[in-house]
This record gives structure tokens, sequence and C-alpha cells, in this order.
């Protein structure tokens, strides 16, 4: 496991009200700034951080997030594994606006996301931007009065909200409230708060082969959902990618209806950003737990279609799947589930062991430990031929270690 770690600052609105937070690339939980990463890889590192490892929900409290965002990432269009309701896409002072940067931007307002200039320095050169964005930021620390006012003369014509940061006491927040500035920030409210949270590590040769299908025009829904199937880390996070793009409460009841709520444009933009994060292997505890996770999956999938029900097989393959999350990430199941929006049933069976998929675990579980007499309670409830369940669990072991090479 791996501790990662995001900053939040408030922002705060001309009634004192708490409005949004930015967020903030930090490698410990000491450093006060960000140091000796570089602008890109911050931008990534924090995005993924939020929407993947530590959760929107927990790092905002259902506020809005200012995210900021390089030139490579803007123009990378990655965006839509964000739910537009929730962001505010910042753009850092160093993007130029130029015959890229428009229309990235442009795209991004017309499909519902609010744009911030970060750090503005009025040129003319940035007109095409301040017509798409809605809030722009000035930095106001140690700037005269007259030289503000000048600047919201400028900004006036854009019908932006402005937004002063760096407001560091009583005085000048008094002085930008009497200039028209809407949102404040600054250590006169609060310094960068530090949440962390840990991640678990990912292999990189996964990211890559699902990069590669999803590019791939003849690679079909079944093969993306297999490779899916194939790492139990990714699945996860995809679920995650769910609830945070704007789709959450549909209730997930399988790998493959995730995949299909999300579409294979959105999953190559966020695969990106994992890669691009650069998370790191494990340890031998973390393998042996998701080579169990896996097998799992596979066992209660194969009993499912050994009864014939195939309908509800995908719902099984997932039960076993995440029926260690627990264990892997140290965390309360429920705190877990909390992040993810499943189907009743699923969540009934991985927090209560109850409902119609628990006596599938409940097999598999018991098999796993030996529990013979359990093994014979279980497989008889599911009228399953008893001789049938070690022919199962080898099959399932057979087809966890064919795909066991990239965990290793």
């Amino acid at each position: 496991m791996l501790d990662v770690f995001v900053a939040r600052q408030p922002i705060f609105d001309r009634q004192d009200r708490l409005v949004a937070y930015e967020l903030l690339y930090r490698g410990n939980p000491t450093e006060n700034r960000a140091s000796g990463v570089s602008v890109s890889q911050m931008a990534t590192d924090t995005l993924v951080r939020t929407l993947l490892s530590m959760g929107m929900d927990r790092v905002t409290g259902g506020k809005t997030a200012f995210i900021n965002v390089s030139r490579d990432v803007l123009l990378a269009d990655q965006f839509q594994v964000l739910d537009p309701t929730r962001v505010v896409i910042e753009l850092l002072e160093s993007i130029a606006c130029d015959a890229e940067t428009q229309p990235a931007c442009a795209s991004l307002v017309r499909r519902g996301y609010t744009l911030a200039l970060d750090d503005f320095v009025y040129s003319p050169a940035y007109d095409p931007l301040l017509r798409l964005a809605r809030i722009v930021k000035l930095d106001v620390l140690d700037r005269p009065l007259e030289e503000l006012r000048e600047v919201m003369e400028i900004l006036a014509p854009f019908r932006v909200h402005c937004l002063a940061e760096r407001v560091e006491n009583a005085e000048v927040h008094a002085h930008c409230a009497a200039l028209g500035f809407e949102l404040f920030q600054g250590y006169f409210y609060a310094r960068p708060e530090i949440l962390s949270g840990r991640e678990m590590p990912m292999q990189a040769a996964n990211i890559i082969r699902l990069l590669n299908l999803l590019r791939n025009p003849d690679a079909s829904d079944p093969q993306i959902e297999d490779a899916f199937r194939a790492d139990m880390l990714l699945s996860f996070k995809l679920l995650r990618i769910v609830n945070s793009a704007a789709l959450g409460g549909m209730g997930i009841e399988s790998i493959k209806h995730a995949v299909q709520l999300l579409g294979r444009g959105s999953l190559h933009r966020w695969l990106s950003l994992l890669l691009v994060s650069s998370l790191t292997t494990s340890n031998g505890v973390h393998n042996e737990l998701v080579t169990m996770a896996m097998q799992r999956a596979r066992f209660c999938e194969l009993i499912a279609e050994t009864q014939g029900r195939r309908r509800e097989s995908g719902a099984l393959f997932m039960v076993g799947l995440f029926s260690l999350l627990d264990a892997l990430l140290r965390k309360p199941m429920a705190e877990i589930l909390g992040q993810v929006d499943l189907t009743a049933e699923l969540r009934d069976v991985l927090l209560h062991r109850s409902g119609p998929h628990a006596p599938t675990l409940r097999l598999v579980e018991a098999y796993e430990t030996a529990r013979w007499d359990d093994v014979v309670v279980e497989s008889t409830a599911l009228d399953l031929p008893l001789a049938e369940v070690p022919e199962l669990y080898a099959q399932a072991v057979e087809w966890t270690l064919q795909r066991n090479d990239p965990l290793r």
C-alpha cells in the first residue's frame, strides 16, 4: 500500500460561506507547498488521488472542487471522468491562449464545465479565454488597490466572477470586497489542509494492455470486459470512476454494466491518467490477496454458469472479486462500499453475507478454508452436486494462474 496526500484550501463567498475547495498536490504530510515535481505531474497526480484513491466526496465534503490543470492535461481532454456539476477546471497561469488551448477550453464549456483562470494577468491575447471563463483568480498579495481597481474595470465587460487569492488579513479582505470581488481564498481564512489516504498500487502492464484494447476498433466489448475481470484493482477503480462521472445512482450490477455506462472514450482517458501517475508495484501479501480474490471471482462465476444462472454470473464474479477489499485496503467494507454505487444485492452479500448471492459466496469461502461440513450444507442449499465442486475450484485456480503473471 502507498500513502498518498492531497491538500485542500477553502474558498468563501462575500457572506463568508464555504463554497469550494482548491485541491493542491502534496508529496508528503509535512510540506507546505509542492516541490521537485513537474506542473503536469502535480496536476495529474492530484486528479488521480482525488478521484480514485481518496474519493471526491471525502476530499471536498460535497463542495465544489477547483482542480488545477496544466497545458498537457487540458489538451489530453481527460475531464470526461469528472462530473461537471462538481468541479471547476482551473487553468494554470502558464497556459497560453493559442490555436490549441482555446478550442480545448471551448469544448469543455460546451460540455458543461466551469473554467477558472488562475493567477490572472491581463493581456488582450487572453480575451478568447475570458469570454469562456466564469471565474478569474487574482493574486492580491501586496498589490496596490489602484492596480486591482484597474484590472477589475478591464474584466467587468466579460462578466466573470472575480476571486481574490492570497488574502492575508481582514484589511485586504475588506478592500477586495469593496472592489467587487465575489470569492475569497487565503491565509486570512485557512492554510491548506493536508488529507491522506492509501493507494492500491497497480501494474502498468495491465493498464497498457487495456489502453491498447480501447484504441483498437476491432476489440470487442467482451475482450475489454475480460481485461478488467483479470485485474481486481482496475475493476474497483472502474466503479469509483462511474461514481465520479455523473453516473452515480445507477446501481452497478457487473463489470460489463460499468464499462457500458462509461464508454470507451472516458475509459481511455482515466486509464491514461492512471498510467501517467506511475503507481508502483506492491508487496507479496498484496499480490496473494489479489490472486485469491480473482480465484474467488472465477469460482463464484463458474458455479452460476454450471447451474444455468448465466444472468447472475457477472454479479457473482464481482462478489468474489470484491469480497477481500477490506483486507486489501485495511478498511471496513462499509466504508469502502460507500465510495461506489453497487446494486442492493451486491451490497448485501459483501456487507452481511445475505441476499440471493450469499449462498454461492459462503460455499466458496467454506471450500477455501476446508470447512467440509459447511461445503456439504451450502452445496446442498444451492442444489449443486458435491462432486462438481472440486472440479470447479480447479478450473478457477487454472484461470487465475493464466492471468497471474502481471501480478508477480
